[in-house]
């Protein structure tokens, strides 16, 4: 119990308002009771966020005990019922989701910014195992954190240093309500059957097994934040407009590839990061260890493309056969740009110097055409651009929708990014036009 008060106080939740996620079960009356008796010392305002999940006939009856229990003790009661499920369906998951969302509401209308959580130290150890056994990252394998920060407000949950036989007893010594939900007794859910047959015989070796779980917990978390930082400082250096550096990348341990691929997904696939899998970053990592210029496919019609020892992740919307004609800047379908630019005089394939009168305006940008041929600056004839495209060793996808830049005779003046024509011309000659790719 003086964990969890010392716990609570070190959140320095002074003269602030708290949100409390209470379903009626023990865990959560438990800490209703434990953050009233912290009220007054704090100087606590308590809102109680209560969701019926309307799946028990008891439900009904709950929500009024609970708002009951708030109204003698001076708290406000905020509540929901859930009338639908996606589908007709219940599911822990799309219950959970509604839930939070719930939460959310009502820490935005009482403008707190914390929601505090009845998770206890059996839970913890319920959750480490079922992540050992689906299998997880290292922050996963850790089960949750006793504070977190996912939504923009915190969840705390006090009671991690506890078990549920303390919780119940303590209840029970002391004659307060609590509801008893009887589908946490079933071996439909994976949970119960933990909680069931596993857990016990790990509390018959040792009774206070949950505290080891505990310091396993901590351990990974702390491991997981030195990694993070690590992955955050190569993520800054070597991660440029969305494209990761293969070479500085193929230098790291695996371990910090991992994270910093776990990084980059996660900007890029944002709440949909549940579609990417450790199965998605090994693949990711082999193709990366392995090849050059090729493509995967991944969740979400997106790809990953490695081209000039940069990967990144695209939309796959690449369009084949195009052409357009443009005098100062076209957006192509890759989502990149060409376009004249004043200034640049960089001596790279991603900029091309033009004399307008040795060239036929206006400039036209397409796909390659059978037969395609160009001549290539400082070197003797023509080379066909299929051949180029192959000594750069171009992906066959990539190939069919690359951009190649001619002049309104058709003439190829520049293969951005891989190759410029024979009317490149360099600083000190005559130009009038510069073209910049990217």
């Amino acid at each position: 119990m003086n964990n969890v008060y010392k716990f609570i106080e070190n959140l320095k939740i002074n003269n602030q308002c708290i949100v409390v996620a209470v379903s009626g079960g023990p865990d959560s009356m438990f800490l209703l009771d434990t953050l009233i008796k912290s009220r007054d010392k704090l100087n606590l305002k308590i809102v109680v966020a209560h969701v019926n999940h309307n799946i028990r006939p008891e439900s009904y009856n709950e929500a009024i005990e609970v708002e009951k229990y708030c109204k003698n003790n001076n708290l406000i009661f905020e509540s929901y019922k859930i009338e639908k499920y996606p589908d007709d369906k219940f599911s822990e998951e799309a219950a959970r989701k509604i839930r939070y969302e719930f939460f959310e509401k009502v820490i935005n209308k009482y403008n707190s910014d914390i929601l505090f959580t009845a998770h206890h130290g059996d839970d913890l150890i319920e959750t480490v195992l079922m992540r050992l056994t689906r299998g997880s990252s290292i922050k996963g394998y850790a089960g949750f954190e006793s504070v977190s920060k996912d939504r923009g407000y915190k969840v705390a949950k006090p009671l991690i240093f506890m078990t549920k036989e303390e919780i119940v007893n303590y209840l029970d010594e002391n004659n307060i309500w609590y509801a008893i939900d009887m589908s946490n007794t079933k071996d439909d859910y994976t949970r119960n059957r933990y909680r069931k047959y596993i857990l016990p015989e790990l509390k018959k070796e040792n009774k206070d097994v949950h505290n080891k779980f505990l310091e396993y917990n901590q351990k990974l978390l702390m491991a997981d934040e030195y990694l993070k930082k690590v992955a955050a400082d190569f993520y800054n250096k070597n991660v440029v407009d969305n494209k990761i550096n293969i070479h500085k990348f193929n230098e790291l341990d695996k371990i910090i590839k991992v994270y910093v691929l776990e990084k980059y997904l996660k900007g890029i696939y944002l709440n949909n990061i549940g579609k990417i899998n450790n199965t998605h970053i090994d693949i990711i990592i082999n193709l990366l260890s392995n090849s050059n210029n090729s493509i995967i496919d991944l969740p979400l019609n997106k790809k990953g493309i490695i081209e000039y020892n940069n990967f990144r992740i695209i939309d796959n919307k690449y369009v084949d056969n195009y052409e357009y004609i443009f005098t100062n800047s076209v957006e192509l379908p890759n989502g990149k740009k060409i376009y004249v630019d004043n200034f640049t005089k960089d001596g790279s394939n991603y900029v091309i110097h033009i004399n307008s009168e040795e060239i036929k305006l206006p400039f036209h940008v397409r796909t390659r055409k059978d037969g395609d041929l160009m001549c290539i600056k400082n070197m003797n004839g023509s080379k066909k651009v299929n051949d180029i495209f192959t000594d750069f060793k171009l992906s066959k996808e990539l190939r069919d929708s690359y951009p190649i830049v001619t002049d309104d005779s058709g003439e190829i003046i520049w293969i951005p990014g891989i190759k410029k024509s024979h009317l490149d011309r360099k600083k000190e000659q005559k130009y009038d036009i510069i073209l910049k790719y990217e």
